[in-house]
């Protein structure tokens, strides 16, 4: 029995240590580039009752709520939500950041975008960015956005989150596995559904064969994901870095990749 609980002593100390380390770096490699621009990434946004009913540990799928709640906090505090076109000139040095700013995006194109999200981002004059999974457009499913609803606005932007890279092919890093010809053949299908001059990699991940694809294509920015850090000028272009906007995040932690 003894034994039992020094393994249990030993295995928790360890799980606490890794924690700890893991915390530890992410608070160096924010801190490293908090001069820069924080790029949040969302996806589905939902009712507070559709979440405790069908996403209660979805992560992907974020309450109204909490949403808002996260809006309010930027609008109450002076944030200055960018949009693509801003995030281009920050880039390229022709553009100073405001003292407070963020850029909100959200991937896949849900039509939650339109009915949920856009009404919060009137109601505080604020911007945002959809990246669109082009096929999703072109099928009978009630909760992606269809192609006549790629309307850009004063507070919304559609740009291409490829045409189908999510389902190409079974394993979740396909991307890695394709040729330039199969990366290109993926944004001509694009072409007439949305734009691909700003670009997000369907789950964060890319290739070196994707890159000069992105480029053959004229796509000025690409976004990455899970990096967990804000993207600076001195970034790859092609690969700028996005934190993920988890579903139950702590508000603490929302602020504090704000600041």
């Amino acid at each position: 029995m003894k034994t039992i609980k020094k393994v249990i002593c030993f295995l928790l100390c360890a799980y606490l240590a890794i924690g700890l380390i893991w915390a530890a770096k992410i608070a160096i490699i924010h801190y490293l580039n908090v001069d820069g621009l924080p790029v949040l990434g969302y996806h589905d946004i939902v009712s507070d009752e559709d979440k405790e009913k069908n996403y209660k540990h979805d992560i992907y799928h974020m309450s109204i709520s909490k949403f808002e709640k996260q809006m309010q906090y930027l609008y109450e505090n002076n944030y200055h939500t960018l949009t693509m076109q801003e995030i281009e000139a920050y880039y390229n040095g022709s553009y100073q950041l405001p003292k407070k700013a963020v850029a909100l995006t959200f991937d896949d194109g849900y039509k939650s975008f339109n009915t949920i999200v856009k009404k919060v981002l009137q109601k505080y004059n604020f911007q945002a960015t959809c990246f669109v999974i082009g096929y999703k457009t072109t099928i009978d499913n009630p909760k992606y956005l269809k192609k006549e609803d790629l309307i850009n606005d004063e507070n919304v932007q559609y740009y291409s989150h490829s045409y189908n890279f999510h389902h190409c092919q079974k394993a979740l890093k396909m991307i890695e596995t394709l040729s330039k010809e199969q990366i290109n053949d993926d944004f001509n299908q694009n072409k007439n559904i949305v734009s691909s001059k700003y670009f997000a990699f369907p789950y964060g991940v890319a290739s070196e064969e994707s890159f000069s694809v992105l480029k053959q294509q004229n796509v000025s920015l690409a976004f990455g994901y899970n990096q967990n850090r804000n993207m600076t000028r001195k970034d790859n272009q092609y690969l700028l870095p996005r934190y993920s906007m988890f579903a139950n995040m702590p508000f603490i932690y929302f602020k504090w990749i704000c600041q």
